[in-house]
């Protein structure tokens, strides 16, 4: 099952080095700004995009602009038997310094 991360853990993750991030959001959203070494794909292209992520057990960070699209992509992914996936929500409330926007 998926779970919830509040911003603090998943700064520890990022900074750990110990996560893929996905981001979900457009590629034109992506562009604008987005978490150094996040992996764009966007929530509509993920069922046919599984082969880019990591293995099952990977931990996976998935982020969005606001939530909703994070919420779908960890739920469909747990669908799919990811092990460790972690919902970060949306990057507009993201209060860390990792996402450098144009």
């Amino acid at each position: 099952m998926y779970r919830k991360i509040s911003q603090e853990d998943a700064k520890k993750l990022i900074d750990a080095k110990s996560c893929f991030v996905l981001d979900v959001r457009t590629e034109d959203e992506f562009v604008q700004g987005h978490i150094e070494n996040s992996v764009c794909i966007p929530v509509d292209d993920l069922d046919s995009r599984l082969d880019e992520l990591p293995g099952k057990d990977a931990r996976i960070l998935v982020c969005c602009r606001s939530g909703r699209s994070s919420r779908l992509a960890a739920e469909y992914l747990d669908s799919q038997g990811y092990e460790n996936v972690f919902d970060l929500g949306g990057l507009v409330y993201w209060k860390y310094g990792y996402v450098e926007w144009d």
